[in-house]
């Protein structure tokens, strides 16, 4: 029950990520003394033995407290003073002032490390986000002409202007959103105000 009463205060926020091993519809769905609220077994504490959870439980071969592992990312991105981005799963912390593309990338990895980055696109919902703060995402050309996210996730989405990319005196290696046209590369070195994203998904290397 804490997991809703926490979501909830962060207007739904709720990680869409519980594994889908701990899925259930009434409790005898669940294994390990756990009860199923809100669509997924939670607390208990004995160790599961049921094959469809044991890819969830720890090393020691036990399993987590709860079906959520992202309530206490989300608790601690909270602290860090991200805030829920209406209409997706994420929170978003928005830094008005100035850094370089790589300052501002470590800033927000160093936020709540393995779950916090400059923002990637993931929906139109944050693209329509970045149009509205511009500046630096988490979108890179490590020097081989393709871009890649800083997560690595593969679907994310590039609403580049039009005649972008364009790598003008070909060094222009980060992006940013740039006034309302859409994503723009840059120099990485130049200074823009920029957004990091916590999704509980970890800075890629």
């Amino acid at each position: 029950m804490r997991f809703w009463v926490f979501a909830l205060v962060l207007g739904g926020c709720g990680f869409p990520r519980p594994s889908e091993a701990l899925a259930c519809q009434v409790d005898l769905d669940c294994k390990g003394g756990r009860t199923c609220e809100g669509g997924f077994c939670v607390g208990g504490d004995e160790v599961g033995t049921d094959a469809s959870v044991s890819e969830d439980a720890a090393t020691d071969g036990t399993l987590p407290p709860d079906a959520d592992p992202f309530e206490a990312i989300a608790a601690a991105c909270t602290t860090a003073g991200y805030t829920p981005l209406a209409g997706t799963t994420s929170l978003v912390r928005d830094v008005p002032t100035g850094a370089s593309w790589t300052a501002a990338d470590a800033d927000c990895t160093n936020d709540v490390v393995g779950a916090t980055h400059l923002i990637v696109l993931s929906s139109e919902v944050e693209a329509a986000f970045m149009k509205t703060k511009r500046g630096w995402v988490g979108l890179f050309d490590s020097g081989t002409n393709v871009f890649a996210s800083v997560t690595g996730e593969p679907a994310d989405l590039r609403p580049f202007a039009s005649g972008q990319p364009d790598n003008g005196n070909g060094n222009e290696n980060c992006v940013q959103y740039k006034d309302n046209n859409g994503l723009d590369d840059d120099q990485c070195g130049n200074s823009h105000r920029y957004v990091c994203e916590c999704d509980g998904l970890p800075r890629a290397p």
